[in-house]
């Protein structure tokens, strides 16, 4: 699975801008602010000092540094973590695209299809090694995956329809 990984989010490059402007920085982006590095270094135990970083990330960051959760939690074979656990917690949303909030419509609504496929596929990894999190909770964490294909897909058609491109 580290392959795909690797595949699925080869064309992303580093990101200029890992938070928000703003004018005071919440613990959350301090701790976005430290992962300015290649996603491929970045370890359990970084995500470990680290883990709320996922919610302050920009789309572009939090893109980038995905493919470093998918592969710290293999890498850890599947033992709970929090990021991936957070990771999980953010995609376990209603199945109403209009309920979800701006971190999954922002942040997660973009991806390309190959990104949302081994987000899936780690997902089902998950569901057969242990049971640091509930099969319902993966299997609504799976759907969530696919109704954001869905979306982003007709977010693409709309532009394209709209601009012409």
């Amino acid at each position: 699975m580290q392959q795909q990984i690797d595949e699925a989010f080869a064309h992303r490059a580093q990101p200029t801008r890992l938070i928000e402007s703003g004018t005071s920085t919440t613990p959350e982006q301090s701790d976005a602010l430290w992962f300015g590095r290649d996603w491929r270094s970045i370890t359990r135990r970084d995500w470990e000092l680290h883990p709320d970083a996922l919610f302050a990330f920009t789309p572009e960051a939090l893109a980038y540094y995905l493919p470093s959760v998918l592969a710290t939690t293999l890498d850890s074979e599947g033992q709970w973590l929090q990021v991936a656990d957070a990771l999980i917690g953010a995609l376990d949303r209603s199945p109403r695209v209009d309920f979800w909030d701006a971190f999954l419509s922002k942040r997660l609504v973009g991806l390309k299809p190959a990104e949302y496929e081994v987000l899936q596929a780690w997902l089902l990894w998950l569901s057969g090694l242990n049971d640091a999190w509930e099969e319902d909770t993966l299997t609504r964490a799976y759907e969530t995956v696919e109704l954001l294909k869905q979306e982003t897909e007709r977010v693409r058609r709309l532009v394209a329809t709209t601009f012409g491109g």
